[in-house]
């Protein structure tokens, strides 16, 4: 390791480094950074340790070229009567690279008789030790004239050592230092601290009959100063690091206590930070005018050239692309990052926030590059740099808008208003080109929109391509990835992308493993809500369709449609309500034959022939499907609707209608309807299908037993609410299959003849639902 670079203190010419002065704490940093810096520990996919550069090879910005021409003037500053120049610039905008740059540029100058001295304030502990640690490497270089010049001195013993002046100074001028004595013993191998006084020489103690002052002895040091043919540069880093005490102990050192002649000082500093902290460590009104009277000279960090910071995020977020995934960014993703670096990368300033948002990126990408979408996760690590408030916001509503989009939650109006008002605050420029906009949001977070209503400015509709696009790409407003952009995993109230590829993949080469997983989902708990089966229904919607091709649509309405009535048969979903899961599940499957039909016409028949004779959800395939689809077409109703809403083709209804009849005719068939899950709906849709004589004499015959007409009376009650969920039966719905008067004359019988157990608690349940489903004329 080279003298020049190998610590705090190096000495220029025939003098020795006295770097082995320096305090153990202070040593010890330097060895770990430059153990660091020489050994090249680092790489795109590490993230950056956020040091200081000691070299020009890494330096981006200039730094090295404005030390090559300040370092000239510092040196020039070093002839005078003490002066002290300050280098400003805000936390992370490269001041300790630029001292480290100058340090090695000084040290190239070869300057003879310049001695640099670089002291860390933030590390060197209490205001002595920074006293100490500055005058102890003045000193050293002081005994060394001293020793030269004693060689030639007659009386030896009347000769003046300078280097213990400067100790003896020290030990008066630091605050809180032991006693000089004691301190002795610290600075001086060979002395006791039993009371022995340093040694300055005879001649210097005559020259003032007594004791001398703190003053005397500064104004010895200072003469004998100007009279030798050397200099000092002082290079201070890290002041606005500094507590107030500490500040004002530094701004003390240099104008006062060390301001000597041939001493130059160089303090790096915050400016706005550092007079904060001399305002309340002196407790004056004005910190920023006190630190003027300190201060002789400034220069400021420069700021990078325009767009420097994003060009050189840029080029190295692609770097972390390029290793983890060995193979370059798509040309979408390209020109998606370079708007996302281009629009909120314009708040970068300093360096240090460029190296922040790119350890986000590393950080997070190495292990999630198959969860998220590379330009986003630039992004949201751009935002959670620039704009902590703003990024606590996209968390909390994209977790909210997560269990809106998968129905596990409602949100009412007073939190959209709340989260609206938040976000016109935070985003309050009407300008759509500014970073400070709503629309500046738009294009990834496609749900939020500018407008005059705070509430109106969030859970806004989103088109099918946008939903359709952000979901496949795995993009941060997905409700199954965003969470992976905050907390390194998904979501627990979604399915996992491995999960939904399994699912998938078995609807494409495996209906029977689809259908046993489907299962499996209907009954395995889910941490909120809806059951995870009631979850894939609601994601299936037309554009979750336009992802999958032919085979794995067939696969998945052929699965669904056949496991949905195990979900109907379950005790949550046994009674019919308002847009309940059967009628989400046709819905859906519906939306899937729309896109099968215009895809694959050979497959879509194939998908048909299958649902209408396989499979075992046939009172829902008649009740909501099928009829649904005789409604659109206006074979049922008075509102037909528009083709393009349709499922199916007219030939496709009609072709159905006989192939769905004559399962019905099977006697094995029938019997097993007598389970089918909302029996209303069924039924009704029997009847428009068929006619009203085929299930009229179906339910007569099934309920010629007294405990099947309970059976019956009670699955035939609908669904209403008001202050609670009622359960009414009502005459308009029984009185299509049996007579209504006979059906209470019967109830009564069955009463008189003083029925107990389940059967006598149905009828009661049954004459309460009588009661609540009277309509007027009743």
């Amino acid at each position: 390791m080279d003298k020049k670079d190998r610590g705090f203190v190096s000495g220029v010419g025939a003098l020795a480094s006295v770097e082995t002065n320096l305090n153990a704490a202070t040593q010890a940093w330097i060895t770990s950074s430059n153990l660091f810096c020489k050994q090249g520990i680092y790489s795109m996919f590490s993230p950056d340790s956020d040091r200081a550069l000691e070299s020009e090879e890494r330096d981006e910005f200039g730094f090295a070229g404005i030390a090559r021409k300040l370092a000239p003037s510092l040196i020039a500053a070093t002839g005078g009567d003490g002066m002290v120049i300050g280098i400003e610039g805000p936390w992370g905008s490269g001041k300790s690279t630029m001292v480290n740059l100058l340090r090695k540029e000084l040290l190239t100058l070869n300057t003879p008789n310049l001695h640099i001295i670089s002291i860390a304030p933030w590390l060197s502990g209490d205001g002595s030790s920074l006293v100490r640690t500055l005058i102890e490497a003045m000193a050293a270089v002081l005994d060394t004239l001293d020793e030269a010049n004693s060689k030639w001195s007659r009386n030896k013993k009347k000769a003046i050592k300078y280097g213990n002046i400067l100790r003896d100074y020290a030990a008066k001028t630091g605050r809180g230092i032991a006693p000089l004595a004691k301190l002795a013993g610290l600075l001086l191998p060979g002395a006791s601290a039993a009371g022995e006084a340093l040694d300055l020489g005879a001649g210097f103690l005559d020259r003032f009959g007594k004791a001398p002052t703190d003053a005397d002895l500064k104004k010895a040091i200072s003469d004998r100063l100007k009279s030798l043919d050397i200099r000092f540069l002082v290079l201070i880093d890290d002041l606005d690091r500094l507590e107030p005490s500490q500040a004002v102990e530094v701004v003390r050192l240099v104008r006062s206590v060390a301001d000597f002649p041939k001493v130059a000082y160089v303090m790096c500093y915050d400016r706005a930070v550092l007079s904060h902290a001399l305002q309340i460590g002196l407790d004056v009104t004005n910190g920023d005018l006190f630190l003027q009277k300190v201060v002789q000279l400034t220069f400021a960090i420069p700021l990078p050239e325009p767009f420097d910071l994003r060009l050189s995020l840029r080029q190295k977020a692609i770097a972390i692309y390029e290793e983890i995934n060995g193979r370059p960014p798509s040309p979408d993703e390209l020109e998606e990052l370079r708007l996302a670096i281009d629009r909120e990368g314009q708040g970068l300033r300093t360096p240090r926030e460029v190296k922040l948002v790119l350890n986000g990126i590393r950080f997070a990408y190495a292990n999630l590059a198959e969860q998220v979408y590379f330009p986003d996760i630039c992004r949201v690590n751009l935002v959670k740099i620039l704009n902590p408030p703003l990024y606590a916001w996209l968390e909390k509503y994209l977790s909210l808008r997560s269990v809106l989009v998968t129905g596990d939650a409602m949100i009412d109006e007073d939190e959209r208003t709340t989260l609206g008002q938040e976000l016109k605050a935070l985003l309050p420029s009407d300008d759509a080109t500014s970073i400070r906009s709503i629309w500046s949001l738009r294009r990834f977070i496609p749900s939020v929109r500018a407008a005059e209503q705070p509430k109106e400015t969030v859970f806004s509709t989103e088109s099918e391509n946008e939903k359709r696009s952000i979901s496949e790409l795995k993009r941060l407003a997905s409700s199954q990835h965003y969470r992976f952009y905050f907390a390194l995993t998904g979501p627990k109230t979604v399915l996992t992308d491995a999960q939904y590829q399994s699912m998938i993949a078995f609807a494409e080469s495996d209906l029977s493993a689809l259908k046993a997983s489907l299962i499996d989902y209907i009954h395995k708990p889910r941490p909120l809500g809806k059951s995870w089966f009631e979850y894939i229904v609601d994601q299936f919607d037309y554009s979750q369709w336009q992802r999958l091709s032919a085979k794995q649509i067939q696969g998945m309405v052929l699965g669904i449609s056949d496991v949905i009535v195990d979900m109907l048969m379950t005790a949550e979903h046994a009674r019919p309500s308002m847009s309940g899961i059967g009628q989400k599940a046709q819905d859906n499957i519906r939306d899937g034959l729309k896109r099968l039909r215009h895809l694959d016409s050979e497959i879509m028949a194939a998908t048909l022939g299958s649902l209408w004779n396989e499979t075992r959800s046939l009172g829902w395939l008649i009740g909501e499907l099928y009829r649904t689809e005789l409604q659109y077409h206006g074979r049922i109703g008075d509102r037909p609707q528009a083709e393009h809403l349709r499922a199916l083709t007219d030939e496709q209804v009609d072709a159905a209608k006989p192939l769905l009849e004559r399962r019905l005719a099977d006697p094995a068939t029938r019997l097993e309807l007598r389970d089918t899950p909302h029996l209303p709906y069924f039924l009704f849709g029997w009847m428009d299908m068929s006619g009203k004589d085929a299930p009229v004499e179906w339910v007569s015959e099934y309920t010629k037993e007294d405990a099947n007409f309970v059976k019956f009376l009670l699955q035939m009650r609908s669904w209403s609410m008001s202050d609670r969920v009622y359960y009414p039966l009502r005459k308009s719905s029984i009185s299509y299959f049996l007579d209504w008067d006979e059906t209470r004359a019967r109830l009564d019988r069955l009463e008189a003849a003083e029925i107990s157990g389940a059967m006598a608690t149905d009828i009661a349940e049954i004459r309460q639902a009588i009661e609540q489903g009277k309509e007027p004329g009743d």
